[in-house]
C-alpha cells in the first residue's frame, strides 16, 4: 500500500491533533502582548479607565432600550476606542463615544457585552 506525498502532511496535522497538540488559538497565542482585556460586568464601572470592543460584529444603538441599529462595528479591538459617558449600564449598555482609528468621536449605546477594559 503506497501513500501519495500529498497526503504525508495532512497525516502529521492530524496526528498532531488527535494527539492533543491543539492549534495556536488554542494555546493563547492570538492573544496581544503586554495587555490584558476584561469584560464589563453589569455594574458601575469607572470614567477614566481606557476601554474598547471585542473582535465581534458591535451593534451601536440610539438609547438604552432601541432595537435599531445606529452603526455597527466590525472586530474592531484595538482599532476602536471607546470613552464611557454614563458610569453605570441602563438595560445592559452603556452610553459612549467610540473613535474608529483615531478618528472623531460618535456617540451611542453599545451592550455591557462588548464593551472590554483594556490595561497595559
Amino acid at each position: 500500500m503506497t501513500m501519495s506525498l500529498w497526503r504525508w502532511p495532512l497525516a502529521f496535522v492530524v496526528a498532531g491533533l488527535l494527539s492533543g497538540c491543539g492549534l495556536p488559538e488554542d494555546e493563547g497565542l492570538s492573544e496581544p502582548v503586554g495587555s490584558t482585556e476584561q469584560a464589563l460586568t453589569n455594574t458601575c464601572h469607572s470614567l477614566s479607565q481606557r476601554y474598547s470592543v471585542q473582535c465581534a460584529t458591535v451593534p451601536v444603538y440610539s438609547s438604552a432600550t432601541s432595537t435599531t441599529a445606529i452603526d455597527t462595528i466590525y472586530c474592531g479591538g484595538a482599532n476602536i476606542s471607546v470613552r464611557l459617558l454614563q458610569a453605570c449600564p441602563s438595560n445592559e449598555r452603556f452610553y459612549v463615544e467610540y473613535s474608529r482609528l483615531s478618528g472623531p468621536y460618535k456617540p451611542g449605546w453599545i451592550h455591557r457585552s462588548f464593551i472590554v477594559a483594556v490595561n497595559y
